[in-house]
C-alpha cells in the first residue's frame, strides 16, 4: 500500500484510546486506578479492619455474602431450568412461517453477512463453521461471507484455505469475499479480533455503498470462526427483529451458548468453566435480563454483547464498529452503543443453541496457558469501566439517574463479583490468622457452620445442575458407568474454578490497568489447535 493507514482514519472520529477525545490524562488514569484498588481493598480487607478493630464489619459483610449467595444459587437453578424448557420450545417452533406471517415485505428485503474472523486457524476448525452457516433454514444464498485475514497470516495460510472453502461452498452462499487487515497501523491494539473485525466490516460497507445498495436492509453476524449455529438460529433472531420495539437499537444473539465442539476433549478445569459459562448465561438472560432505573419507569439492560451476536449494518456504522484502539471488542461495543442510544440499546436473546470451542492447545499445559491468557485477556475487559464512565461524565442527554445505575451495574458485574467467593474462604480464614479477637468470637464457629449449611444447600442445588447440565452438554455416549460418575463430580470444582482461573487472571488484568500497564498491549488470540493425544481428563 502506498498511502499509510493511521488509526484515525479507521476509529470513532470522537474517541482517543476509547475515552472521549477531550478526557483529561488525569481523570483517564484515575478512573483506570478505581476498579483495581476496589478489588485489593477487598482482597487485603481482612488485614484492613483487623487492623482497625472493624471484624464486626467484615462478619457481617460476610454473613450478608452467605445469606445472599444461598439465594444467588436458588435463583440460578430455577433460571437456567426456565432457560432449558425455554430452548426445547425455540428448537420446536418454525420461525421461518412466522417471520412471513409477520412482516414478509422486511424479511425479504434482509440479507446477511457472515463476519469470520481469522488468524492461524486450520481448515479443520473453519469448515464445520461453515458447513453449519450454509444449513441455515434463511438459505445460504442470503448470506455473505466476509472473511476478515491478518495480513501475518493471510498468504499462506489463511487465502490458500479461502480458496478451497470457496471452491465447496461458493455456490451456496450469496458471495464470498476475504478483507487483509494490515499490520503495523500505529495506535491500534496489536493483534486482536476487534482491529481486525473493524477493518474488514468498513470496507465491506463501502463496497456496498459504492453497489448503491441500503446497508439497513444488512444483518451482520459476528462471532469466532469456530461457531456452529442451530439450522434456525437466523430465523429466529430475525423473527425477533422484525417484532421488537426499536429494533435498531437493539443486538440479538443466543442464550444457549456452549462450547460443545471439543468439550469433552479440553483439561477439566477448563471443562469446569466453559460449562459455568453456558448456565452462567442462560441464567442471566432468563432471571436478569432487564433492571429498572429508580426513580423511573426506565428499563436498562447491563446484559452485554459476548462472543457472537447479530446487529443491523445501519447501527453498526452508526456506533463506529469496534475501536481498534482497544482490545477488547464485545463489551466495549455494547457500551460504547449504550452511550450513543442514550441508554436505549439493549440485547435480545433466543434459546437455540451455537456451540463454539473450549481453549485447547496441543497438551493440557499449553490447554492451561492458554486458557489463563484468554482469562487474563477477559479480565481486560475491565476497559469499560474508565471509558464508559468517562463517556458518561460527558454525555448531557442521560439522566442522572440512569447514570448512577450505569455505573453501578458496572461495578457489580465487573469489579465485585469475582471476589466473593474468595471471601467467602481464603478471605474469612485470613481474619482468624490476622485477628485474635474474631479467632476467640462465636463468629469463628458460626460463620464457619453458616458456610457449612450454604455449601449443603449448594449441593442439593448441583444435583438440579447436573440434570441440566446434560441436557446442554450431553455426555458422549459410549462413556462408561464410572465415567458418568466422575463426570458428576465436576461440578463440585466450580469453587476451585473461581479461586483460581476465575480471579487470579482478573486481579491481574485489574492491578495492570491500575498501575498503567498493559492498556491496550497485553492481548492474545486464542490459538484454535487440538490436544495431540486427544486425552480426556
Amino acid at each position: 500500500m502506498n498511502k499509510k493507514i493511521t488509526v484515525d482514519e479507521i476509529k470513532p472520529p470522537d474517541r482517543k484510546d476509547g475515552y472521549p477525545s477531550q478526557t483529561p490524562k488525569w481523570l483517564r488514569r484515575v478512573l483506570e486506578f478505581i476498579p483495581g484498588f476496589v478489588v485489593w481493598f477487598f482482597v487485603l480487607s481482612p488485614l484492613i479492619f483487623a487492623i482497625l478493630g472493624w471484624e464486626q464489619i467484615f462478619v457481617f459483610y460476610i454473613s450478608y455474602l452467605i445469606i445472599y449467595w444461598v439465594y444467588r444459587g436458588i435463583k440460578f437453578v430455577v433460571g437456567v431450568g426456565i432457560g432449558v424448557n425455554r430452548m426445547k420450545k425455540d428448537m420446536d417452533t418454525d420461525f421461518l412461517s412466522m417471520c412471513k406471517e409477520v412482516n414478509e415485505k422486511r424479511f425479504n428485503e434482509l440479507e446477511y453477512i457472515y463476519l469470520c474472523p481469522v488468524y492461524k486457524e486450520g481448515l479443520d476448525i473453519l469448515e464445520p463453521s461453515f458447513e453449519a452457516w450454509s444449513k441455515s433454514d434463511i438459505g445460504a444464498d442470503r448470506i455473505h461471507v466476509v472473511v476478515a485475514m491478518e495480513e501475518k497470516t493471510a498468504e499462506n495460510l489463511q487465502i490458500p484455505n479461502f480458496n478451497k472453502l470457496k471452491k465447496k461452498y461458493g455456490k451456496k452462499f450469496a458471495s464470498m469475499q476475504y478483507y487483509i487487515h494490515p499490520s503495523g497501523i500505529e495506535g491500534e491494539a496489536a493483534g486482536v479480533k476487534g482491529a481486525n473485525i473493524n477493518w474488514a466490516a468498513r470496507k465491506f460497507v463501502e463496497k456496498l455503498e459504492k453497489e448503491g445498495k441500503d446497508i439497513h436492509n444488512y444483518m451482520l453476524i459476528t462471532c469466532d470462526c469456530d461457531l456452529r449455529p442451530h439450522p434456525k438460529y437466523l430465523s429466529a433472531i430475525t423473527y425477533k427483529y422484525l417484532t421488537v420495539d426499536l429494533p435498531d437499537q437493539k443486538y440479538y444473539t443466543s442464550a444457549v451458548y456452549t462450547l460443545n465442539n471439543n468439550i469433552w476433549r479440553v483439561p477439566v478445569l477448563i471443562r469446569v468453566q466453559s460449562t459455568m459459562l453456558t448456565l452462567v448465561t442462560l441464567h442471566n438472560w432468563t432471571t436478569e435480563k432487564y433492571e429498572t432505573i429508580p426513580f423511573s419507569s426506565g428499563i436498562f439492560s447491563s446484559k452485554a454483547s459476548f462472543s457472537s451476536y447479530v446487529v443491523n449494518l445501519k447501527t453498526l456504522k452508526d456506533v463506529y464498529y469496534w475501536d481498534p484502539e482497544l482490545g477488547i471488542d464485545d463489551t466495549t461495543f455494547f457500551w460504547n452503543a449504550v452511550i450513543r442510544f442514550k441508554g436505549e440499546f439493549k440485547g435480545e436473546e433466543v434459546y437455540l443453541p451455537s456451540s463454539s470451542d473450549a481453549v485447547e492447545n496441543e497438551t493440557i499445559l499449553k490447554s492451561y496457558k492458554a486458557f489463563y491468557r484468554q482469562q487474563h485477556r477477559w479480565g481486560w475487559g475491565i476497559v469499560i469501566f474508565p471509558t464508559t464512565i468517562a463517556a458518561l461524565i460527558y454525555s448531557k442527554d442521560i439522566p442522572l439517574n440512569w447514570k448512577l445505575h450505569m455505573i453501578f451495574a458496572i461495578v457489580k458485574n465487573y469489579i465485585l463479583f469475582f471476589t466473593v467467593v474468595y471471601l467467602m474462604t481464603v478471605g474469612l480464614d485470613l481474619l482468624g490468622v490476622f485477628s485474635k479477637k474474631y479467632t476467640y468470637s462465636s463468629a469463628s464457629y458460626n460463620l464457619p457452620q453458616a458456610m457449612s449449611f450454604l455449601l449443603t444447600s449448594l449441593l442439593i442445588c448441583n444435583i438440579f445442575l447436573i440434570y441440566y447440565r446434560r441436557k446442554l452438554i450431553p455426555i458422549p455416549k459410549d462413556w462408561p458407568w464410572w465415567r458418568n460418575l466422575l463426570d458428576c463430580g465436576e461440578i463440585a470444582l466450580i469453587a476451585v474454578q473461581m479461586l483460581t482461573f476465575g480471579f487470579i487472571p482478573y486481579l491481574q488484568a485489574h492491578t495492570e490497568m491500575m498501575l498503567g500497564k498493559g492498556f491496550r498491549k497485553n492481548f492474545y488470540a486464542t490459538e484454535k489447535v487440538q490436544i495431540k493425544n486427544n486425552s480426556k481428563s
